[in-house]
């Protein structure tokens, strides 16, 4: 009885195909969840996993059934398994590849409509981590820079442009201190951009992309670093000029010539065409400035576009 039991355990039987299979399944899975829970893995190190993986699997198996197999079930299921694990490794990239196309589509998807405003595709946020990024950092642009408008437009700053206008509401200029006050508001919201754009820097220097895609979705996140803040030089330079216009129109020493400014001190006057030619000039940068950034944005846009035409995402 002994004997027929343990020749019965030298012949293939059916464990070692169970345990192969079983093995088998669990790498398929391991690599179609991998990417959900691990960060995008250069292919190497994916191939390296699978094998690795694999021969553990074959090491589990071995000791609960396949080693009371023959020698070549065992060496062949080892082989299987190892097969398997490349396979799995090489579904796992796919994977990858699939997510990262769908994150840097955001990207080649942007379009601009009036007034250099950035319209993204529909479901950017949810096409990844860098997707999701770039959209809440287009967001909150759109809402700083409206904040900013607000702000400054309750000051009543508008007035200052008109002797009829601020006869009628004077109030503006009791609020030349609240305007000086205005580039804190600015300063803050540039630290905030700061601050995206170094999160997005981080996000992409720990992604797989190639280096191409990578530049050009760092130029539409951002202007790079070390450009300076063309935004925040013309906000405070126009906080500087309007906060300056109304403290000279805050003397009352202007008086409504036909509704223009007409003053009796003539140095008051060319301090007055002085600002006003400033404010005008800085007024007129404000659509420059949104025209090269939106250059810039169209530049990084074509980088990912020509990227994602020809690029498998192998991590190059």
């Amino acid at each position: 009885m002994d004997d027929i039991e343990e020749a019965g355990r030298q012949t293939p039987y059916d464990h070692p195909v169970i345990a192969t299979l079983a093995g088998a399944a669990i790498l398929v899975l391991g690599a179609l969840l991998a990417p959900r829970f691990v960060p995008q893995q250069p292919l190497g190190t994916l191939i390296g996993a699978g094998l690795g993986l694999a021969l553990l699997l074959w090491a589990i198996g071995f000791v609960a059934t396949t080693r009371y197999s023959t020698l070549p079930w065992k060496l062949g299921s080892l082989a299987l398994l190892l097969v398997a694990g490349a396979v799995a490794a090489t579904i796992a990239h796919g994977q990858y590849e699939t997510l990262s196309r769908a994150d840097a589509s955001s990207f080649a998807e942007v379009e601009f409509g009036p007034g250099s405003n950035v319209k993204l595709p529909a479901g950017a946020p949810a096409r990844g981590p860098l997707s999701k990024r770039f959209a809440e950092g287009v967001a909150a642009d759109a809402q700083a820079q409206r904040d900013f408008g607000t702000a400054f437009g309750r000051l009543g700053v508008a007035n200052l442009t008109s002797p009829y206008l601020l006869e009628q509401d004077p109030k503006a200029l009791s609020q030349c201190d609240a305007v000086k006050a205005m580039a804190t508001l600015a300063q803050s919201q540039a630290a905030a951009r700061v601050q995206r754009n170094e999160a997005m820097a981080d996000a992409l220097a720990k992604a797989n992309l190639p280096a191409k895609a990578k530049e050009g979705i760092g130029l539409m996140a951002g202007p790079p670093a070390g450009t300076g803040d063309p935004r925040l030089d013309n906000q405070l330079a126009m906080v500087a000029a309007t906060s300056d216009l109304c403290a000279l129109l805050a003397k009352r020493g202007w008086f409504n010539n036909g509704g223009y400014f007409g003053f009796r001190n003539g140095a008051d006057e060319t301090r007055f065409r002085a600002l006003s030619k400033a404010r005008m000039e800085l007024t007129g940068q404000v659509e420059a400035i949104e025209r090269a950034s939106q250059e810039r944005m169209a530049r990084g846009r074509d980088m990912v576009r020509d990227v994602l035409s020809k690029s498998i995402f192998a991590g190059s």
